[in-house]
């Protein structure tokens, strides 16, 4: 990803906006989510703004794919070892993508949303035909 990418220049608006917007992304990911607040309401800021960090990290390479690669160790792990359901997922990255939405406000233009919504369907649609993913 170029710096240029519009994905990257969103979260740069982002951030000159809204700061962290951990605490954010999570508010609305247990408002649209009450499973996720069950299951992840123990969990403090620092480890709430550490798991972002590894999604966001989603976003910037494409070596997280594929057989073998992080994103699937990681789905093994969450859906095997924590009972996250793959619903969960398109909850949480909903409540990304609004928040970044917002804080950028009117600067929010097109090939920013046609960015996100790539990568988000790249990395759904992994999560989607994972073994352990339960549809439903």
């Amino acid at each position: 990803m170029s710096a240029g990418d519009p994905i990257i220049a969103s979260l740069e608006l982002c951030s000159e906006a809204a700061g962290d917007i951990t605490p954010l992304v999570y508010k609305r990911f247990f408002e649209l989510c009450p499973e996720g607040l069950e299951l992840m309401g123990h969990s403090d800021e620092h480890m709430q703004g550490r798991m972002l960090e590894q999604v966001l990290d989603l976003f910037f390479s494409d070596e997280h794919f594929g057989e073998g690669a992080y994103l699937n160790w990681e789905l093994d792990n969450h859906l095997v070892s924590y009972r996250v359901q793959g619903g969960m997922y398109d909850h949480f990255f909903t409540a990304l993508l609004s928040v970044v939405n917002e804080a950028v406000g009117s600067a929010w233009t097109q090939p920013m949303a046609a960015a996100w919504d790539e990568r988000i369907g790249l990395i759904m649609g992994q999560v989607r035909v994972h073994p352990a993913v339960v549809v439903g």
